[in-house]
């Protein structure tokens, strides 16, 4: 049975049931039980793992005819698609974790949770399916309901055999609980209960339907939260929490069976135990995550080259609603245009590692070391083949950049980087700011105030807002360094995948500021920033002419994923089906002068250098590009570029 139906079937039936003046002495568990959940939900767990009753596999279709009787009494909701679900206890983004359901559960079962527990239940210490009292009416009630078959109860008088005979099968259900639990029912109140259908109108009797209905679902829904298979690890489960780098995993775990799924349709079942002692790395993913699965290829680059030390293990977590239909339709999409089929297995419909692991934002990757211990949550950016081979060299995981939940998911209402109260006006410029999404440049106004932010955008990025004039319709080849420029400037520039080439800009005036005089004060901050400024300049300067050898094309794409994997350090340095003005802009960042093209840039490029391509002279780096027919030829730029000099912070305005 799907939980979430009955959680909302919960909150609407409680409102509408009580519209009946019924009495019983189980009443007061319903109220109880709903308090206890709605507590448990306000404590702020995240998800919860399914929670399957005791009818879900004995009596499937009765059981789901019961749901739907009971959401046809229930108030219904309507909405247009994709509309937000209205606030409510039970239908929250974020709901209680599966200990929180197991816990009231067994508290629900053994009746701790009244002012005098009933003697003759399970005890916290016992199994209640040995128990006689929990086993008796669980085993009576379905067999109660495997003799309903598949009669389907539906509002009015045709159907009002069918309630009753339905009725009977609970009140007998009712009798034989009322007389195992609490042992002192007189035989006249039995009587009474099963006359009670000949006695009461059909508008009471149908009431009292619903009411038993309720009843049995929350007694039987108790027992499933205390008792659950013994093959599914859920004792163990119950008691997790949300981990914390450092934190080793538990037990329980690592004795999960995991059904790894496979891309061709393929799959594997094995015990999480079976990667300990790798250091594993958990893809968090979806369909509706492009760059997710752009950086699958790099992710198995990864596998291939630790494969004895690391496994990659893809997870989609069930709240991203993907089904196999959707993920089989999205990767058909890859096949026919790349014949791209990713060969990493991939964990569906995850509840577990999103719980121990959580995150608000994909791609984000979870690392476990091999010592079994959660290291922190990752930027797929973090994850490159120099920091791994580094983290197993030393243990040590301070280059991985840690990901925590992300502040600003919508990208607007941006706390503030610096605190503006009592403030007249500030003009601050820092490093990349933590958990934090990039904050696109625009001037707010609230109560008179200006605040105007540029947010963790690369240094590139930053010189190119702040000097429109001197970059339009210029390609980043063309880039121009006075010789006093320094390589760490330069390297910056050219850094679109480490924080380190990111930054964070913020300007806040107790008054209204136009977009351009922000502007103006954003490009001031960058010079003091790093003293460096940039104009627009026509001449002549060296460069070098770029010409692809026609007449051995290995240059030309085979086709494939577009790949960037250029990181310092790796085994190799793989650009896959990448456009060639992309080829060309990382050739400039490697060498010392512009880089030219005058012939058509349509072109794709598979190019595969050596890992130490980085750290090769420039007539060395000229020569191996050569060697995948590339040629670079020395030679004259005539025209307009970009030309970086250095400035002191006193010639700014």
């Amino acid at each position: 049975m799907n939980i979430l139906k009955f959680l909302a079937f919960l909150r609407g039936y409680i409102t509408y049931i009580y519209q009946v003046p019924v009495k019983h002495y189980l009443s007061t568990d319903i109220v109880l039980i709903t308090q206890n959940l709605r507590k448990k939900i306000r404590q702020g767990k995240t998800y919860f793992k399914s929670t399957s009753i005791l009818l879900k596999k004995r009596c499937k279709i009765s059981a789901q005819n019961l749901i739907e009787i009971s959401l046809e009494a229930a108030p219904k909701v309507s909405r247009r698609a994709g509309e937000a679900l209205p606030s409510s206890d039970f239908c929250l983004t974020n709901f209680a974790s599966a200990s929180d359901f197991h816990a009231i559960g067994i508290e629900f079962s053994s009746g701790s949770h009244r002012a005098t527990p009933i003697k003759t239940r399970c005890g916290l210490d016992e199994n209640p399916m040995k128990c006689k009292n929990s086993a008796g009416i669980a085993q009576k009630m379905v067999e109660d309901f495997q003799q309903v078959g598949d009669a389907r109860l539906i509002n009015g008088v045709e159907s009002e055999q069918s309630v009753l005979w339905f009725f009977k099968s609970i009140c007998k259900a009712l009798v034989f609980r009322i007389n195992t639990l609490l042992g002192s029912i007189d035989l006249v109140v039995q009587r009474a209960l099963k006359c009670l259908l000949f006695v009461a109108d059909y508008k009471r009797a149908h009431h009292m339907v619903l009411t038993c209905l309720f009843l049995s679902l929350v007694s039987m829904f108790s027992l499933s939260a205390q008792t659950p298979r013994k093959d599914s690890g859920a004792d163990g489960l119950s008691s997790l929490v949300a981990l914390k780098p450092g934190d080793k995993i538990p037990d329980a775990v690592w004795n999960q069976p995991i059904e790894l799924n496979y891309f061709n349709g393929k799959k594997k079942t094995i015990k999480f135990a079976d990667l300990k002692g790798k250091l594993i790395l958990l893809d968090f993913w979806s369909t509706g995550c492009p760059s997710c699965i752009e950086g699958i290829p790099d992710m198995e680059l990864i596998q291939q080259r630790f494969q004895d030390k690391v496994q990659v293990v893809m997870v989609n977590s069930k709240r991203n609603k993907d089904t196999p239909e959707r993920i089989k339709k999205r990767f058909k999409k890859y096949k026919e245009d790349f014949n791209y089929t990713p060969v990493l297995p991939t964990i569906l419909n995850d509840t577990l590692f999103t719980s121990l692991f959580p995150h608000n934002t994909l791609p984000t990757i979870g690392i476990i070391n091999p010592e079994g211990e959660f290291v922190l949550n990752s930027y797929a950016s973090s994850i490159t083949e120099d920091i791994i081979k580094d983290f197993l060299k030393t243990g040590v995981s301070s280059r991985f950049i840690e990901k925590s939940e992300i502040q600003n998911t919508a990208r607007i209402n941006t706390r503030p980087l610096v605190d503006t109260t009592g403030l007249l006006f500030c003009s601050v410029m820092s490093g990349y700011r933590e958990n934090y999404l990039g904050v696109y440049p625009a001037v707010s106004y609230s109560e008179g105030n200006s605040l105007f932010q540029v947010g963790n955008y690369f240094l590139n990025t930053c010189y190119q807002l702040a000097f429109p004039d001197a970059f339009k319709g210029v390609q980043s080849s063309l880039f121009v360094f006075d010789d006093r420029i320094t390589k760490e400037f330069i390297d910056l520039m050219y850094d679109f995948k480490t924080t380190k080439g990111q930054f964070w800009y913020q300007l806040y005036l107790r008054d209204s500021v136009t977009q351009e005089l922000a502007f103006d004060y954003f490009r001031n901050a960058l010079i003091q920033r790093f003293h460096v400024a940039v104009e627009r300049k026509k001449g002549i300067v060296a460069s070098y002419a770029l010409s692809l050898d026609v007449s051995r094309p290995l240059w030309k794409t085979k086709g494939g994923m577009y790949m960037n994997s250029v990181d310092k350090g790796n085994e190799s340095l793989i650009m896959q089906n990448m456009p060639l003005n992309g080829v060309i802009g990382f050739i400039r960042s490697v060498l010392d002068k512009p880089v030219i093209f005058e012939g058509k840039s349509a072109e794709r490029i598979d190019l595969r250098l050596p890992g130490n391509f980085l750290d090769l002279s420039i007539k060395q780096k000229i020569a191996a590009l050569e060697q995948h027919g590339i040629k670079l030829t020395p030679t004259q730029y005539s025209g307009e570029y970009p030309y970086f000099y250095t400035v002191s912070t006193n010639h700014t305005k």
